[in-house]
């Protein structure tokens, strides 16, 4: 069973990435953890990624696709694909792939929250450098008294990423209005089970609407 998980910076992705592995024991994959898992292996397909690396320069597409594609295991297994694909052109690579290896995508949690709202998120949010968990900040000084508790890491960093100021957070949008949500179209012409999710409640209200539709 695979299940993608889109939507803006700030919906929060990674938060409910989380929720879903833990309660319904499916596989994480992300493209940054895939890519260093295979470097740091020196697979065949990490030292082609680490050549690019290397360079600056990024991964092409169809080389993180078969990395995704090699890491969705048998076709009874339970994967959950956070964050990808990013565009139209990783979309129909991806889509491509899984026809030839005879597996589909189960649904496509779309998760929907209101430019204002993730200006708002992403501008008071620190993360733990560790593994990536965001905490909202009531001000800028209540980051030096969070200690993340889901690393395993007891000496991790919690900072705020240098992307995460309301310019660059406007930007980041506009990337992905034009980049990323048109993919939720193509999923849809491909009738594939794309489920619109109102990420603007608590953590636990959106978890209970998500969980509504992943049938394990």
């Amino acid at each position: 069973m695979n299940v993608i998980l889109l939507g803006p910076p700030g919906a929060g992705k990674g938060t409910q990435a989380r929720k879903i592995v833990d309660e319904f024991d499916f596989d994480y994959i992300s493209t940054g953890d895939m890519l260093r898992k295979e470097v740091e292996s020196a697979s065949r397909l990490g030292k082609i990624a680490k050549s690019y690396m290397n360079k600056g320069d990024l991964v092409p597409d169809s080389h993180i696709v078969e990395m995704i594609v090699d890491n969705l295991g048998e076709l009874n297994a339970r994967n959950l694909i956070d964050g990808f694909p990013r565009n139209i052109s990783q979309a129909e690579a991806l889509n491509e792939k899984l026809t030839e290896n005879q597996q589909k995508i189960a649904v496509v949690l779309h998760m929907n929250v209101d430019d204002e709202e993730l200006i708002n998120r992403l501008s008071t949010r620190a993360v733990c450098i560790s593994c990536q968990a965001p905490y909202k900040l009531k001000s800028p000084d209540e980051i030096l008294n969070i200690n993340c508790n889901n690393s395993p890491n007891k000496d991790c960093i919690i900072k705020v990423r240098d992307d995460d100021n309301p310019k660059s957070v406007a930007r980041r949008i506009t990337v992905y209005k034009n980049e990323t949500f048109p993919v939720v179209k193509y999923y849809k012409d491909l009738n594939v089970n794309l489920v619109d999710i109102d990420a603007r409640g608590t953590e636990d209200e959106i978890f209970q609407e998500i969980s509504k539709f992943i049938v394990v």
